[in-house]
């Protein structure tokens, strides 16, 4: 028998970035005052365990939390270099640290919120019912951020792991740039798949230096490590104190999650394939998500209705088959976007707000073939 007072109208499953956010845009509208919503978390988040990365020509609810942005960034392979101002964008960099305080304050401090802190065991989609080792709760709507790809067969669509360690440095000399990002320095060995570094400089001589790989296996912790070492001897810097050190793995792909949400039950973040498959990048992803999220329930509408098949999620999805097919030359494919185009141009593209004639020019200016055979292979892929 359901306790009365175990009930709410939202319950949101997961307290990481999306569960958040998610609850931070229900506080900010007065239409949501008087819902009774709870979020479960197994153990309120503190750590600084992530930094979350994004572009941006607006001011969003996340300027709160900025920890630093920047306004010019390059682009590198072996033979090509590119620096650019990103105008009309800004790079912006948040601590998750700061993000989970700020906003598990203002839940906190939200009358009609309740947060739990109890490891969720079962979700009863039927009954909307959670169940946690802290006592079950009953909704009418179940938001889950909890990522689950088991007995998902991917076959039809790809994945692809984006792995990274990175390690926050302070150097002896004034070895950055702090106004300019490394977006993607693909001058490092490719040993047959897709690698980057990626240097977010918070200072003249304090940066984030991450080793990315974009590949199907995970690689050994002293690899990344050795790699990093290696690329800092190779800028000359062997100078320094590593500060912190972070670690992440985001699952690449274009699987429908979403299709699997109910009127009651709609998986948030990458659990709800939220990440932008090309990228890893969600944060800012799930700000447009959840503006749409609350349109629906402000109107009443059914929430199954929500589908995020647009047409940039056919691209991905042959952008995604084109770097596993690339078997190794996936960099070069990522080096004609930045070669041949504006690359504001290819920020917007990134960002899902450009035109047809846009995205034409973008797709010409690569290796047409391989994205022509990629759609064959899709078309016949579908049609099995």
């Amino acid at each position: 028998l359901m306790i009365s007072n175990n009930k709410y109208d939202y319950i949101i499953c997961g307290g990481g970035a999306s569960g958040l956010l998610l609850s931070n845009a229900l506080i900010s509208d007065s239409f949501f005052d008087d819902k009774k919503i709870l979020i479960i978390e197994k153990e309120a988040k503190v750590d600084n365990d992530k930094t979350l990365g994004f572009w941006d020509s607006k001011e969003t609810i996340l300027d709160e939390v900025v920890y630093k942005e920047w306004e010019y960034a390059e682009f590198k392979d072996s033979e090509f270099h590119n620096s650019f101002r990103l105008n009309p964008f800004k790079y912006k960099m948040i601590k998750s640290s700061k993000f989970y305080s700020h906003l598990g304050e203002k839940i906190s401090n939200a009358g009609n919120f309740t947060y739990l802190k109890a490891h969720i065991e079962n979700i009863d989609q039927e009954n909307k019912i959670v169940k946690t080792d802290n006592g079950e709760f009953q909704s009418s709507i179940i938001f889950s951020s909890i990522y689950d790809d088991k007995g998902v067969k991917f076959n039809k669509y790809p994945l692809l792991k984006q792995h990274f360690i990175g390690w926050t440095i302070e150097t002896k000399d004034q070895s950055f740039d702090d106004n300019k990002i490394t977006f993607m320095d693909f001058s490092v060995d490719q040993k047959n798949e897709i690698r980057f570094m990626y240097i977010l400089p918070f200072s003249k001589n304090k940066a984030l230096v991450e080793y990315t790989l974009f590949s199907s296996s995970l690689i050994d912790d002293k690899e990344y490590e050795s790699e990093i070492k290696s690329y800092l001897k190779h800028k000359h810097i062997t100078d320094y104190t590593i500060l912190d050190k972070e670690k992440g793995l985001i699952p690449m792909t274009c699987y429908p999650f979403f299709e699997k949400n109910t009127d009651s039950f709609f998986k948030i973040g990458t659990a709800g394939g939220w990440t932008k498959p090309s990228t890893g990048y969600t944060v800012k992803n799930s700000l447009e998500k959840i503006d749409l999220i609350l349109n629906y329930l402000k109107k009443g509408k059914p929430l199954s209705k929500i589908s995020f098949k647009n047409k940039f999620w056919y691209y991905d999805l042959l952008f995604l088959d084109v770097l596993i097919e690339s078997k190794g030359n996936g960099s070069k494919v990522f080096s004609d976007l930045f070669r041949n185009n504006d690359p504001i141009k290819i920020f917007k593209f990134l960002d899902e707000k450009t035109s047809f004639q846009e995205e034409l020019s973008i797709f010409l200016s690569v290796n047409v073939m391989t994205f022509v055979r990629s759609l064959f292979k899709r078309i016949l892929n579908f049609s099995i």
